[in-house]
């Protein structure tokens, strides 16, 4: 079914239930950032592809809404359908919100599918658009209609994540929710984000591509902790096992039952942010409800010792997988036909060599030529291009083992490299180092440290639309709060523990795009008559291209930090690597 043909059926559903407008996000009942293909009804009605974007329809206008990650390739896959880009954040475009109060007349009755908007937008929405006498209904979801062929809700199996990993129990986790819970002053707490189920009870799964985690809620009180989801997804010695923890199983499906049944007068902590409103509703309306964010979050972003012995251990071992990839990438013959996915495909082989590796962590990003200017591209069937002799290649990959979550990306050029491309790649490796290198006093937001990374840039008139960095999960989602490296003001200390990334870019529309990405741990410098200082440890290992670096506009103490950061690349990394290989690295770290 065409796009055009989709919204047509949307509309007669629209005139049938007296419907003036549909909201359809990208979104689940989880609030989840990646989504299983059950929940991705805005990619298929809209046909991009892209992991941010909402689609507003409207008797007169369809109209697609992204950020700046996407303007390029949404404008692509929505080209020749009845859809129209809106880039949110430009000027004088507004954000699809504000353009339904505006658009509406009071009386228009705007539909959108509580079960995959959070219960604060939609507190949010109701207040705003009651204001202009505009209607909200809830339980519209015409998709589930029209989507004949719609995937199934994933069940794959869920398995144990074993303490030596996590270094600590399930039972330890439960007991520190259970603890931020009593400070609360709650006596349940209802859990639906899916890697913080994964977190606190050792489980993980395969439910969302790349991602390891299992479709489930759960609920947790002092005496226990319900599990929902499919059972079919344990098997008997799970069962036993998390019995054992004091864990019991019902049916993903019992949820709304169960939060309706919940006994009166008891105090229950929801995440106003991260539940669904469908699920908000289903409270029992006698109980007395705490919105407060998860517990898990702010604990599962602090990695303990054993996290972060065994991430300091994956960070090498990936990093001899990319080395081995862009060894491999550099000594192909020049008339071998390589494409993006094709490359793709190469480096995830490297990674599967390594000890522990289970997957990819995200679907990674193999850019040549005018698609590294798209900040979040992926390579498919219509849109894969060889990877020429002449022009700029960025990767942005990671891996997902065992022992922890990578990512990293590295920006190379193919042939030799313009004035203009090796002034902005040495602009994004001054940002990043000045992230790298910085001390900063305990109790530092992100966005403290964000503008670092863009000062130089800054000084030429340039910048990048999206955050120098995010936190990473250990064993899970590559994406993970609270904290962050933005521009946006999040009110969250960077603290011990934390693991988070830093990777400045630079894209020029049509031509290239460049960015630079190590993961970074942090950890405390010193403490003296000013207080206690914080820094930040190195958890990537691979080298930057010299034959991109201006030495020129580098400062002694930069170059003195490449060169050491250089020195450690070899020394860890080539033991793992075949002579030829290590030295091609040796080649790649001499001294500048």
């Amino acid at each position: 079914m065409h796009t055009d043909e989709k919204i047509t059926h949307i509309r007669q559903l629209m005139q049938d239930n007296n419907i003036t407008a549909v909201i359809i996000p990208s979104s689940d009942p989880h609030q989840s950032e990646y989504i299983a293909e059950h929940w991705q009804a805005r990619q298929w009605l809209t046909g991009f592809f892209g992991s941010a974007g909402t689609a507003v329809i409207t008797f007169e206008h369809a109209i697609l809404w992204t950020d700046f990650r996407y303007y390029i390739q949404a404008a692509e896959q929505i080209k020749g359908s009845i859809f129209e880009l809106y880039k949110m954040g430009e000027p004088d475009v507004p954000d699809f919100e504000k353009y339904l109060a505006d658009a509406l007349k009071p009386g228009d009755t705007i539909g959108i599918d509580g079960n995959l908007f959070s219960m604060v937008k939609v507190k949010k929405y109701k207040i705003m658009f009651k204001e202009r006498g505009i209607l909200l209904n809830t339980n519209i979801d015409f998709i589930k209609h029209i989507w004949k062929d719609r995937p199934s809700i994933p069940v794959s199996k869920a398995f144990s994540f074993s303490k030596k990993y996590a270094g600590k129990s399930r039972v330890e986790k439960l007991e520190q929710v259970l603890d931020r819970m009593d400070d609360a002053g709650a006596s349940i707490h209802l859990m639906a984000t899916l890697d913080d189920i994964a977190w606190t009870l050792n489980l993980r799964g395969e439910d969302i591509h790349t991602n390891p985690v299992n479709i489930a809620f759960v609920l947790i009180s002092p005496k226990t902790a319900t599990l929902f989801l499919n059972s079919g997804k344990i098997d008997s010695e799970l069962a036993k096992e998390l019995k054992h923890d004091g864990i019991e199983i019902l049916e993903y499906e019992d949820i709304s039952n169960a939060l309706s049944q919940i006994q009166n007068r008891e105090t229950i902590l929801v995440d106003p942010e991260n539940i669904n409103y469908r699920l908000y509703r289903s409270i029992n309306k006698k109980c007395k409800i705490i919105e407060k964010a998860n517990p898990a979050i702010a604990l599962k972003a602090i990695k303990n010792n054993i996290e972060t012995a065994h991430l300091k251990q994956t960070a090498i071992k990936d990093g001899a997988a990319v080395t081995n990839f862009l060894f491999w990438l550099e000594n192909q013959d020049e008339n071998k036909h390589l494409t993006e996915m094709l490359v793709a495909d190469k480096l995830y082989e490297f990674r599967r060599e390594q000890d522990l590796f289970i997957d990819n962590s995200f679907d990674p990003i193999m850019a040549f030529g005018d698609h590294s200017a798209m900040c979040h591209y992926c390579a498919n069937s219509e849109t894969d291009v060889a990877i020429g002799g002449r022009g700029m290649f960025l990767t942005d990959s990671g891996g997902n083992y065992l022992t922890g979550t990578t990512d990293i990306t590295r920006t190379i050029c193919r042939g030799k490299p313009t004035k203009q491309q090796i002034r902005d790649y040495t602009l994004v490796l001054k940002g990043h180092i000045a992230v790298a290198a910085t001390l900063f006093p305990k109790g530092t937001r992100g966005y403290q440290i964000d503008t670092l990374s863009r000062q130089y840039l800054w000084n030429m008139g340039m910048d990048f639309g999206h955050g120098t960095g995010h936190g990473v999960g250990f064993f899970l989602c590559v994406h993970e709060g609270p904290a962050k490296i933005s521009p946006h003001p999040v009110d969250v200390k960077l603290e011990q523990g934390m693991v988070l990334t830093n990777e400045p870019g630079v894209y020029r529309e049509g031509e290239y795009g460049i960015r630079l990405e190590n993961m970074i741990l942090v950890e405390q410098a010193f403490e003296n008559d000013f207080g206690s200082f914080m820094k930040f440890r190195n958890m990537t290992y691979c080298h930057f291209e010299k034959n991109l670096i201006d030495e020129t506009i580098l400062s002694q103490k930069e170059i003195e930090w490449i060169n050491a950061y250089h020195a450690e690349v070899y020394e860890k990394l080539s033991p793992l690597l075949k002579q030829n290989a290590a030295l091609w690295l040796k080649d790649k770290t001499m001294p500048l």
